[in-house]
């Protein structure tokens, strides 16, 4: 009995000394966890709280106007928002055009305008018109460039020099700004204003830079 007791003593030291001088565990954790973590050699640093995200594509700001009235501008906002645009209204001074006007001027003499006339309608200009007022003859107005530059060429065809002069009138117009990818094309004015009755065409332009004086145009349409 003596021997067992002793036995038993013996065995408790020793496993005492094992757990606490030769089986450590968590001193090896800790050990382990102050070695630095290893870093291939060529692979690039980091920068702490970087994420990669994918690469957006740049944005443009394009802008469609000018438009006379609150309604249209309205409507035509309906219909980028069916295209997943997001338009923004804006206010502004714009120059709409109202037409072209094609004249002869300085022919102060009444003869010169009777003259003037003959000669057009032999050159197929039979609607031109003395303005004894003013010493003109009108030759026509129109609401198109082309047109004017048409009839423009058949004056000088019959040995005058016409006038184009450019009606136009100062408008608080509308425009409507949206962002759009930098290779996306806007979205065609004609499809967008498809069975809208608008009083001048607007067309697709840059938005203003800030502090720039705005510069618009706009033509009836026809």
């Amino acid at each position: 009995m003596r021997v067992l007791l002793l036995s038993l003593l013996l065995a408790n030291l020793l496993f005492f000394g094992w757990a606490h001088w030769i089986d450590a565990p968590a001193a090896t954790q800790a050990a382990v966890a102050r070695v630095p973590a290893l870093i291939l050699a060529d692979a690039p640093p980091v920068a702490e709280g970087a994420r990669s995200e994918p690469n957006r594509p740049a944005l443009r700001c394009a802008s469609l106007g000018p438009l006379a009235e609150a309604a249209a501008s309205a409507a035509l906002s309906t219909a980028l928002r069916a295209r997943n645009l997001a338009p923004r209204e804006r206010r502004g001074p714009a120059v709409v055009t109202e037409g072209y006007w094609v004249y002869i001027d300085n022919l102060r003499d009444a003869d010169a305008r009777g003259r003037a006339l003959r000669r057009l309608a032999r050159g197929g200009v039979r609607d031109a018109a003395a303005l004894a007022d003013s010493g003109q003859v009108s030759v026509g107005l129109f609401s198109e460039k082309d047109g004017a530059d048409k009839r423009a060429a058949a004056v000088r065809a019959a040995g005058f020099e016409p006038v184009i002069e450019v009606r136009s009138h100062p408008l608080n117009a509308y425009w409507l700004d949206v962002d759009l990818p930098s290779d996306f094309p806007p979205p065609g004015v004609a499809t967008l204003a498809a069975g809208l009755n608008l009083d001048t065409e607007p067309a697709w332009g840059d938005c203003p830079v800030a502090g720039a004086p705005p510069a618009a145009a706009a033509t009836n349409t026809p």
